[in-house]
């Protein structure tokens, strides 16, 4: 079957490079190549452009690509059926995972669910650089069913489903050697004539909020606009340039240069699962399932 190639072509079509792809698939640069110069065998054209610095798709790779996704959803669907069928009542979810949204939360709240559907759990690996979340939520229903992620995105919410299971708490980060950074809890005049790192305005909602907070009521705080998500390139300027950052209590250990301390204010962002507008039967049963066992401790 051709399904593991189209899910390496998708894989090496999103990361750029042979490498990449083959880092994010646990498997060797060799065999990434075998399986594309196969895939392109088989088809009959190239579907990549190979250059020095990486990969491009071709206008037949392009086309290929669009299709590619409905396939494998279609391809996946008829196996799900096909195992329902034949009795086999266990379905798979594909989880993306990331440093900054590991799969673990979200595996260890199903371990706590005694439901009546039996779940393996399919870990599908992603990078958080500079397209990271991008790159994830672009393959919510194509090649991942779901992750998980803090959210207060208004955006998001609107493209996407989002079923919430926690919250984090918004704190503060900065460099080991800053003169606050042995301080057990933050309060807002600690922070007064700091420049902070602020995804900028209309990212978050809740961190809207923070930064009306600031502007009005503590101006001396110098805000430091952060386009787009956090990557772990802002956690690097925060310790290069000395800024204080808000972050999140659950991203503490990311950077082993920062220390996270929390602050006497009532913001917290919403944490949970993010899946596409139109899921799978399975992942609709899963969300479901989770949804139910939460309403049941409330």
């Amino acid at each position: 079957m051709l399904q593991p190639y189209i899910k390496t072509f998708l894989q090496v079509a999103e990361s750029g490079s042979f490498s990449a792809a083959a880092h994010r698939l646990y498997i060797t640069k060799v065999s990434v190549m075998n399986q594309i110069n196969s895939l392109e065998s088989h088809i009959g054209v190239p579907l990549f452009e190979r250059t020095s610095h990486g990969v491009i798709l071709t206008e037949a790779g392009r086309s290929f690509k669009a299709d590619a996704k409905k396939l494998l959803r279609q391809s996946e669907e008829v196996i799900r059926k096909a195992r329902e069928l034949g009795g086999l009542k266990t379905q798979i979810i594909r989880i993306g995972t990331s440093m900054m949204r590991p799969a673990t939360p979200l595996v260890e709240l199903w371990e706590r669910i005694d439901g009546k559907y039996d779940v393996q759990f399919s870990v599908v690996s992603f990078h958080d650089g500079s397209h990271g979340l991008s790159e994830m939520l672009n393959s919510l229903g194509d090649t991942i069913d779901c992750f998980v992620s803090p959210c207060g995105s208004t955006a998001i919410f609107m493209n996407y489903n989002f079923q919430p299971f926690g919250s984090c708490k918004v704190c503060v980060a900065m460099s080991r050697r800053h003169e606050l950074a042995k301080k057990k809890i933050l309060r807002w005049e600690d922070l007064e004539g700091e420049s902070l790192m602020l995804l900028k305005r209309g990212e978050s909602y809740v961190l809207d909020e923070l930064r009306d907070d600031i502007s009005s009521h503590h101006p001396s705080i110098q805000l430091v606009d952060i386009d787009g998500y956090y990557d772990i390139s802002s956690f690097n300027l925060c310790e290069q340039q000395g800024y204080l950052m808000e972050t999140l209590d659950i991203w503490e250990k990311l950077h082993p240069s920062l220390i996270t301390i929390p602050v006497r204010w009532n913001y917290e962002m919403p944490y949970g699962i993010l899946y596409a507008k139109e899921p799978s039967a399975a992942m609709r049963m899963f969300v479901d399932t989770i949804n139910e066992y939460l309403l049941k401790q409330a």
